[in-house]
């Protein structure tokens, strides 16, 4: 799910950019206000999601934005001015993770910003030898610019982060005249908004550790379920054991691999529900070909050999034939189905009992609740 919304995140904003290059020249034109409110509402949601990126990339859009009578009046032809918002764009986009806010690196971004503001004001008076250097067309150099964060696409993590990418294209889109500027500032106000606003359904619905969906998604499903629906609940057997032996890191690679498995069960949809329990919905199939489902992903939980990746060999092992020994984790099932005038809460009760009575019977197997 992570994956597709991810890709999702690239392909829209990609996509509407493409196609507003092919829009007829217009005097369309975005009242001042309704730019500024459109900029500081991404703004703001980048603060509440510590998307510190994202902060300082619109922080520079925002102040343009304001209108004349409240504004900077910033000149962006002035000599260097354009230069050093994109030398500012493109520091912030070489940067990833969140850090203290008065962090030397964020206080850099506010000097290079503080200089971009100090030129575009007219402040720093440029020698004459060098005007000639500050009108060199930028597009090349944006290019450029655009291109070298794309190679710590693995560091960003989240993918809001995207959305303080999309002021950095923009500009390389101003260099070949994409489009009207009207619409790339408004382009650029609404995508940026679309990956934090992706961003924010990510932490809601999203399991961070396992990378299924999550209970919250659960729930939401469960409530817009049609009639007679399945709930399989899945609980990790001995899970603390795990924990216990061979540490917390372990017991994630754990969770990781029950997750990966379960979400290949035929005909259902995976989800975790905390903890070691997961949960599996059925739409429309019939009990056997629940219980054949469920019984196929059993085998294959107790078949699958674990060798966990955070079991770190000692320094003294190193170079040697490792010995380390396979993993083999079982899993035990409690399946409900749903009956007319019982809500998902009553479901998920029954199944929960089911699931206490497979881990009576001994574990390792799948109870229907009758």
């Amino acid at each position: 799910m992570k994956l597709q919304l991810a890709i999702l995140n690239i392909v829209i904003p990609l996509s509407t950019l493409i196609a507003i290059g092919f829009l007829p020249d217009s005097s369309f034109l975005l009242p001042d206000y309704v730019s500024t409110a459109l900029i500081a509402f991404t703004f703001g949601r980048a603060f509440l999601l510590v998307q510190q990126q994202t902060v300082f990339s619109v922080l520079p859009m925002l102040i343009l934005s304001l209108p004349e009578s409240v504004g900077l009046g910033l000149n962006m032809a002035a000599p260097f001015a354009l230069y050093f918002f994109l030398l500012y764009l493109w520091l912030v986009n070489l940067q990833w993770g969140q850090r203290p806010w008065l962090h030397p690196l964020h206080l850099m971004n506010f000097v290079v910003l503080g200089v971009f503001i100090a030129l575009a004001k007219g402040w720093f008076k440029v020698p004459a030898a060098w005007v000639e250097f500050a009108y060199y067309p930028i597009l090349w150099p944006s290019v450029l610019f655009a291109l070298t964060p794309l190679l710590f696409l693995r560091f960003w993590g989240r993918i809001g982060r995207w959305s303080s990418y999309w002021p950095l294209l923009m500009i390389v889109a101003v260099g070949i005249k994409w489009s009207d500027d009207n619409y790339l500032y408004l382009w650029v106000a609404l995508v940026s908004l679309f990956s934090l606003t992706l961003d924010s359904y990510v932490m809601s619905f999203v399991d961070e550790l396992t990378g299924i969906m999550g209970r919250r998604a659960l729930e939401f499903k469960l409530k817009t379920q049609g009639k007679h629906y399945f709930v399989a609940m899945v609980d990790v057997d001995h899970f603390k054991n795990f924990n216990d032996t061979y540490g917390h890191q372990v017991g994630d690679d754990v969770l990781k691999m029950i997750a990966k498995l379960i979400s290949q069960t035929r005909g259902a949809k995976a989800y975790r529900y905390g903890g070691e329990e997961f949960c599996l919905v059925f739409n429309k199939q019939t009990q056997e070909e629940v219980r054949q489902a469920l019984e196929d992903t059993r085998k294959r939980i107790a078949d699958y050999a674990l060798y966990p990746k955070s079991l770190v060999r000692k320094k003294s092992k190193r170079g040697q034939k490792s010995k380390q020994k396979a993993l083999h984790i079982t899993a035990s099932f409690g399946v409900a189905q749903q009956h007319s005038g019982q809500n998902y809460e009553q479901v998920i009760e029954r199944a929960d009992k089911a699931l206490y009575k497979a881990k009576q019977s001994g574990r390792n197997c799948c109870v229907f609740s009758k």
